[in-house]
């Protein structure tokens, strides 16, 4: 093979590794924000059982996370997945902060914020900063009643967003 061949064919798989990448980022922007370094890979659901009013919910998707974005720093995090109930694009994805005791919505829960690809999921830098769901000004001034032990977590969700208003989460 010669020199120019070679050329040529670096720069045709170049092209073609751009281009799936830029059709990729089309419908999964946070893919391009990983790559560059400013989202990071959550991984897969770990496993548990939802309950959502005493019922069995197999469409909530529970991720965990034990240290913060960028940071070295320790948490204990759940990022809960409510996409099939979410009405006003408020409860998208929100965070369960076991460490500190609060539950809050992301400030960006659009696909550049969040995404689930191939059941793994990507968070953003800017979807990790939360709002607490007590605070009035831009949570809900809802207090959800978080408890929690080794095995589950408890909590209530603000009135008339849901389907539901109770969750239970069992840990395996």
């Amino acid at each position: 093979m010669t020199l120019h061949k070679f050329l040529k064919l670096v720069v045709v798989v170049l092209f073609v590794f751009m281009l799936v990448i830029g059709l990729i980022t089309l419908n999964h922007p946070i893919i391009l924000k990983w790559i560059t370094g400013s989202a990071r890979y959550i991984g897969k659901q770990v496993p548990s059982t939802v309950y959502t009013n005493g019922k069995l919910n197999k469409e909530i998707k529970i991720y965990f996370t034990d240290h913060y974005f960028g940071s070295k720093e320790k948490t204990k995090e759940y990022i809960v997945s409510l996409s099939e109930y979410d009405k006003e694009g408020m409860l998208k994805f929100f965070r369960i902060d076991l460490r500190d005791n609060w539950i809050g919505r992301p400030v960006n829960t659009s696909n550049t914020g969040y995404d689930i690809i191939c059941g793994r999921l990507f968070q953003s830098e800017t979807g990790e900063i939360s709002t607490p769901w007590n605070v009035d000004m831009k949570g809900f001034n809802f207090d959800p009643n978080l408890v929690f032990d080794s095995k589950q977590i408890k909590f209530n969700t603000p009135p008339d967003m849901l389907k539901f208003d109770s969750v239970r989460i069992e840990l395996k």
